[in-house]
């Protein structure tokens, strides 16, 4: 929820039947800086039907995971992220303040309960130059 340009992709819901039909969402917009830099933009997605109790736009200014766990008695417990390479479209550039077709990391993911229930889902895209991102791999 912030003045930015919304026109970015939606973050993709899983392909189970739960998720085909578009539910009522709280779609959360922010924008991180690092010294004063954009650094990243965000966007979270949850169903507004697990939301209760009265809300204000203030309790969207700490982490999305505050939100669930106080309005919608959800505790994430595990996250499938596709990570891939995109380039700076109009609306991330703009947000950004970079030049269109500059490359940026995004971060798709979806997040499940405990139970393996889809919980909510994040869009989040990431300039180069201020995070190093590392992988971790370990056999199990």
């Amino acid at each position: 929820m912030s003045g930015f340009p919304m026109g970015l992709p939606m973050p993709r819901w899983p392909l189970s039947s739960a998720f085909r039909r578009t539910p009522p969402i709280i779609r959360i917009a922010r924008l991180c800086t690092a010294d004063g830099r954009p650094a990243i933009y965000c966007e979270d997605v949850v169903e507004k039907a697990l939301a209760k109790g009265d809300y204000t736009i203030q309790d969207f200014k700490l982490p999305i995971f505050h939100f669930l766990q106080r309005f919608c008695g959800i505790y994430p417990y595990l996250d499938l992220t596709d990570v891939r390479p995109a380039a700076a479209d109009a609306a991330l550039a703009e947000i950004f303040q970079v030049p269109m077709g500059t490359p940026l990391l995004n971060m798709e993911e979806v997040d499940y309960d405990i139970d393996g229930r889809p919980v909510f889902c994040s869009s989040e895209y990431f300039v180069d130059g201020i995070f190093r991102h590392t992988v971790m791999r370990k056999k199990l």
